[in-house]
Formats: C-alpha cells, sequence, structure tokens
C-alpha cells in the first residue's frame, strides 16, 4: 500500500493516529522477548470494514512488511493453551504480567478487556 493511499484514507475517514513505527516495534520487540510466549493476536486493520474476532499466532514479518501503518487496532490475548492430549485439560499459562510490562515499559496506550490487551494504532473520530 502505497503512503498516499494511506494518508488518503486516513484523513478523509477522520483517523486520529495514536502509534507509530517506533511504538510498533518496541511492543513487537518487547513481545518476543520471552522464547516461551508466542501470542495469538487479533488484528484490524483501517481498511477492514468488520473484524472475525479470532485470535490466531502472528507472523510479525509480515506485519511489518505490510507496514504498521495499517493496523487500525490489535489485540492480545495472554493466556498460552497448549493441548496435551485428547482426556487431558490443556496446559494453561497466564502471561498477563508479562504483557502488561511490555506495553507499559514503553509508554504505549491500551485497554483491557477481560485479559486482552487492546493497543490502538488509531481512533476513529466519526
Amino acid at each position: 500500500m502505497k503512503e498516499d493511499e494511506v494518508f488518503k484514507y486516513v484523513s478523509d475517514h477522520q483517523l486520529d493516529s495514536i502509534m507509530n513505527n517506533t511504538k510498533w516495534k518496541e511492543l513487537v520487540k518487547e513481545i518476543n522477548a520471552d522464547q516461551n510466549y508466542s501470542p495469538s493476536v487479533n488484528i484490524k486493520y483501517i481498511f477492514d470494514r468488520e473484524n472475525n474476532g479470532k485470535f490466531s499466532p502472528v507472523s510479525w514479518e509480515e506485519v511489518e512488511r505490510d507496514g504498521y501503518k495499517l493496523i487500525e487496532w490489535i489485540e492480545i490475548n495472554p493466556i498460552k493453551e497448549e493441548r496435551i492430549g485428547a482426556l487431558v485439560p490443556p496446559k494453561v499459562t497466564d502471561h498477563t504480567d508479562f504483557v502488561k510490562s511490555a506495553i507499559e515499559k514503553h509508554g504505549i496506550p491500551y485497554e483491557v478487556n477481560g485479559k486482552v490487551f487492546k493497543i490502538w494504532g488509531y481512533r476513529r473520530t466519526k
């Protein structure tokens, strides 16, 4: 996506920028610092009309290649569930403190809904 197309869309839709590339890169670096945690995320891009609400592993390289400037918001699930077997409940690990620390270390604004962290790239004003 060309820079001028993104700027036009952001301007036409009155989106207020909350994050920048530096903040996104700092967040990604912090989240990737723990080798035992690979977050499930839900990303809504500025051009998406709706979001499916599903969390999945993320390829940060692809997100960076496509451009952080396209992210309207991202939700990070700090709960990691590992399947052990069909008859055994999954192993649940809570990374809430780690994710919160990674976000707050760089002064990134966020919201929490239940256990899920939401970070806005843009806010819609209309």
